[in-house]
């Protein structure tokens, strides 16, 4: 589309070397690729031939739909995967930007050790490939049986005749319904005694990140990190000009007395206790009362990084690390991307009461990102029991398919790979054994699986520092039980061969 090639030159690309090779690019609505999908791989390769130059501002979604006539929905997502992936950066209240510095390991780049490396909101799709979810993605979820006429009928309650209240100035932490209806959820789904004036919506972690950042954090303060882990964290702690120190993860989890020798001065840690990204266990409570222990001791802060913890498949979510006696030092973080849908983009924080002042402060300065459009909506949804029911719906179904994935590994691949079942989560970690590590290492087995058209993604690749453990992370909630055991056959085909 000629708009949104002259829009991309004139507002994206700020470098004379991007403007004079920027490539055509066209959305074919009757081809065979989604316009999500066209749009994500015609944007990536521009970025990875450095046609949209490192650095470079894009369009708002908002103008990018208008060009392309397309909905808001499709370029927010595509904009969040490339987030994800490492080619754009969301800087708070300036817009997006290609990233100056792109990762080494780019999914489908020349030399990239590995056929993704992604923490995906969608699949990584190339101009070559139809765009579809490979089987293993670990982006996906069940998304056809989300109730979306339920969700329909909360927005047309809500914006048929809009209360007064939704076209005032609304409270900068958020739309009040939905912070009362997060708060209700917490204390049942969680064990979280809060309150909706300690809960600030967002868009996501990378903006709760700059929040606290903001608030009770200094320039060059170090904040410990889970290695493994979730990568965009230290990406939004460097763009927030603090320093991740990147932290051995064991069997355990995150262990508070092996991290303090390297930075014995960190202010803050970031970990995953409900359930560790990528590897699912969950931190004992011996390592809880100590890390906090040490919050107290130093006057630092744990964030609590509460991604997919609903997703339990025996008993009821763990309660979660903040309900437990803290004094104050602990801050959570939750999103609603992995119970409701990624392109909501919206996402919260429970703040220590002490904190409230100081959150106030800031955002007096800045204005608040998260879309107030979908804020009431939510708030119904939650209300009415229907985001309950979903949850109830989706672990059960979950449940089935994490114990399919597991039965079609020791079926037809006992002797490649090894798995410790964690009965959580959208995802598993399937360890080489030592025969195969023998023969070849996780980014090896990954580009033999990319080939044999399944998708999985090298642990080795969520690490910061050098790698001390080799297995495959596999997306199974967004598959069927026939489609994983297919899968898992065309796996330990390639990996045989």
């Amino acid at each position: 589309m000629t708009g949104l090639i002259e829009l991309i030159n004139s507002c994206a690309m700020t470098k004379a070397r991007s403007g004079a090779a920027l490539l055509s690019l066209s959305l074919d609505r009757d081809g065979p690729e989604t316009l999500q999908a066209q749009l994500l791989s015609q944007l990536r390769r521009l970025i990875l031939e450095h046609v949209l130059s490192p650095g470079s501002k894009l369009p708002s979604s908002r103008t990018l739909a208008d060009e392309l006539s397309v909905s808001r929905v499709t370029v927010s997502a595509v904009i969040d995967q490339l987030i994800s992936e490492g080619y754009l950066e969301g800087r708070a209240r300036s817009g997006v930007y290609v990233e100056a510095e792109l990762p080494e390991q780019l999914p489908g780049s020349a030399g990239a050790p590995g056929p993704q490396d992604t923490d995906a909101a969608m699949p990584d799709a190339t101009p070559d490939m139809p765009a579809q979810l490979r089987t293993f993605d670990i982006s996906a979820s069940e998304i056809a049986l989300f109730p979306y006429r339920q969700w329909s009928r909360h927005h047309d309650k809500t914006w048929r005749m809009p209360e007064a209240a939704l076209l005032a100035r609304v409270d900068p932490f958020g739309w009040p319904p939905l912070r009362s209806a997060i708060a209700d959820h917490l204390r049942e789904w969680r064990g979280l005694p809060c309150t909706p004036e300690q809960i600030f919506i967002t868009s996501g972690v990378v903006e709760a990140i700059g929040l606290i950042a903001a608030a009770v954090l200094s320039e060059g303060d170090e904040v410990l990190t889970e290695d493994p882990g979730y990568m965009i964290l230290n990406r939004a702690l460097h763009h927030n000009r603090l320093i991740p120190v990147p932290s051995p993860v064991d069997q355990s989890g995150f262990d508070i007395k092996s991290a303090l020798p390297a930075t014995p001065r960190a202010k803050a840690a970031i970990v995953t206790p409900s359930r560790q990204y990528p590897l699912g266990v969950t931190l004992p409570l011996s390592r809880r009362l100590e890390l906090i222990e040490w919050a107290v001791a130093r006057q630092a802060y744990v964030i609590e990084d509460d991604f997919d913890s609903e997703y339990r498949f025996q008993g009821r979510p763990l309660p979660a690390m903040m309900s437990l006696n803290n004094q104050d030092r602990v801050i959570y973080v939750g999103s609603f991307s992995k119970v409701v849908f990624s392109a909501l983009r919206l996402g919260f924080v429970v703040l220590p009461k002490p904190l409230l002042s100081q959150v106030k402060a800031v955002l007096e300065q800045t204005d608040p990102q998260a879309s107030l459009m979908l804020q009431p909506v939510l708030a119904r949804f939650m209300q009415s029991g229907d985001f309950a029911t979903h949850i109830r719906r989706m672990r059960r179904l979950y449940a089935k398919r994490h114990a399919a994935l597991l039965r079609a590994i020791c079926v037809h691949a006992g002797d490649l790979l090894t798995v410790d079942p964690v009965p959580a989560g959208m995802h598993l970690v399937a360890r080489l054994t030592s025969s195969l590590e023998s023969r070849m290492s996780d980014v090896e087995a990954a580009q033999r699986a990319d080939l044999a058209g399944v998708s999985v993604r090298p642990l080795s690749s969520f690490f910061a520092q050098t790698p001390n453990m080799q297995g495959l992370v596999m997306g199974f909630a967004g598959f069927s039980e026939d489609t994983l055991d297919q899968g898992v056959q065309d796996l330990a085909a390639a990996l045989r061969a």
